[in-house]
C-alpha cells in the first residue's frame, strides 16, 4: 500500500549563497518526507539563482526587493556591535515579504521550515514529529541563541507566521524605548510581545563560512 510522504516547505529568502553542502544536509535529514523549496531571493541574485537550479527540483522561485533600513537604524541607542544590524534588518526585511507572500500560496497548516543556504547540518534526523506541530509555537533548535532565541533555523505553521506581518512596527518601538538591538534579542522581544510559544529542539549544524559558491 502507498503512503504519502509528509510535505514540508523549506523556505530560503534574501541573501542567497548555495553551498552544495546545504542541499546535501537537507536531503539526509528530510529523506522521509516531501521537499518543496521556496526560494525569496534579492532580485540582484537571478544568476546566481540560476547556477544552482538544478538541485532543487521540487522550488518555487519568487524575487524581491530590498528596503533601504539606513534611516532607522540611526535611531539606534544601544546595539549588539559583535553583530551585523543592518544584516539584522535585510534578513528579517527578507522574511516577513517571504512570509506575507505564503499565505496567499500555502495553507493555514502548511508546515515551513525556515533555513539558510549556508548551513550544513550535523544531526542525523530531524527531531520533531511533523504530526504534532502545535498553532501559535515556534520550533527553535536549541543552540546558537546567544543574547535571546536562535534566529538561524524555526519551523512552524503558516498561520504562526502571518502573526510577523507588524515585526517592524514592534522592532521601532524597540528602538524608540532605547532597548539593547540584536538579532537573537529582538527575535526575543517580538516573540515574547505577540505570546507566541517556543519549543527548542535537538538539531546540531554550522554555519558554513568563506566557501566558494
Amino acid at each position: 500500500m502507498f503512503v504519502s510522504k509528509k510535505k514540508i516547505f523549506i523556505l530560503f529568502s534574501g541573501e542567497m549563497r548555495f553551498f552544495y553542502e546545504n542541499f546535501l544536509s537537507i536531503n539526509k535529514i528530510l529523506k522521509d518526507y516531501d521537499k518543496i523549496f521556496l526560494f525569496y531571493p534579492w532580485r540582484h541574485q537571478r544568476e546566481r539563482i540560476i547556477k544552482f537550479e538544478k538541485y532543487y527540483k521540487k522550488k518555487y522561485v519568487n524575487y524581491i526587493s530590498e528596503n533601504n533600513w539606513e534611516n532607522i537604524i540611526k535611531k539606534i541607542k544601544y546595539q549588539d556591535n559583535a553583530a551585523s544590524i543592518p544584516g539584522m534588518f535585510f534578513m528579517w526585511d527578507a522574511l516577513t515579504q517571504s512570509f506575507s507572500k505564503l499565505k496567499h500560496k500555502l495553507n493555514d497548516n502548511d508546515l515551513i521550515l525556515r533555513f539558510r543556504t549556508d548551513i550544513k547540518i550535523n544531526s542525523e534526523k530531524l527531531n520533531l514529529n511533523l504530526d504534532n506541530i502545535h498553532d501559535n509555537t515556534i520550533y527553535i533548535p536549541d543552540c546558537y541563541h546567544w543574547n535571546g532565541y536562535n534566529d538561524q533555523v524555526f519551523l512552524s505553521k503558516v498561520k504562526t507566521l502571518n502573526e510577523f506581518s507588524n515585526f517592524f512596527t514592534i522592532v521601532k518601538q524597540l528602538i524608540k524605548n532605547n532597548h539593547f538591538i540584536c538579532p537573537e534579542y529582538t527575535f526575543y522581544k517580538f516573540l515574547k510581545k505577540k505570546n507566541i510559544n517556543i519549543i527548542f529542539f535537538d538539531f546540531n549544524y554550522q554555519i558554513l563560512k568563506n566557501k566558494k559558491i
